[in-house]
């Protein structure tokens, strides 16, 4: 009687097992790529085109010519702007929506318009689509000041150019892939423009590098 009775034990215990298998909760292995909460410090290469509309009083935006008259001189221009570093300190208020603090600094002079490497500060949003994969988009309103002044050169003087502080308003969109919790890798294109001391728009390509804290 023992080995039968045995036998149906070992029957209930197989019986049991899938049961109880099946009760454990399966573990989630998927990645949240969100970056809610997270504080983010980002910094890329600004790569653009700048079309300046002028108005009378606005810096040159190419060499004068010592024939024509301050009123007379080139109004519309459009050139390569110089390259520049750009950087963002961020806050994941939710996985979706990221403010941030906003610099760009140029690293050469702007020869065409006479003017030192661009300095601006500002503020702005990042509001992202398919918040927490790996891919997202990802679309940017900010806006800034732009602080850098003349470099003084005497031909570029005739018409008393105005150097004031100027207002930029700025929207870019594109691309962020996250290889890691804490670090992505992001593309944009976008317009800055000004219009303070001209209609002036540059047209940038942004590519950088974000990292994320905790």
């Amino acid at each position: 009687m023992a080995a039968p009775a045995r036998a149906a034990e070992g029957e209930q215990a197989k019986a049991a097992a899938p049961a109880e298998k099946s009760e454990a909760p399966a573990k989630d292995e998927k990645s949240d790529f969100g970056h809610g909460g997270q504080f983010g410090l980002r910094a890329g290469i600004v790569l653009g085109y700048r079309m300046v509309l002028r108005y009378d009083s606005s810096p040159y935006c190419a060499p004068p010519k010592a024939e024509k008259s301050p009123a007379d001189q080139q109004k519309f221009c459009g050139y390569g702007a110089p390259p520049a570093v750009d950087l963002g300190l961020s806050f994941g208020v939710l996985d979706f929506l990221e403010p941030f603090a906003w610099a760009r600094f140029g690293l050469g002079a702007d020869t065409n318009s006479d003017t030192n490497p661009l300095v601006l500060v500002g503020a702005g949003v990042r509001l992202y689509t398919m918040s927490d994969a790996v891919f997202k988009i990802f679309i940017e309103p900010a806006v800034a000041f732009q602080f850098e002044s003349g470099r003084g050169s005497a031909d570029w003087q005739t018409n008393n150019p105005n150097y004031s502080k100027d207002f930029v308003l700025h929207l870019a969109a594109g691309p962020q892939i996250d290889f890691h919790e804490n670090f992505g890798l992001y593309v944009t294109g976008g317009i800055s423009m000004g219009v303070v001391r001209a209609l002036a728009s540059s047209f940038d390509l942004n590519i950088g590098l974000q990292g994320r804290l905790p």
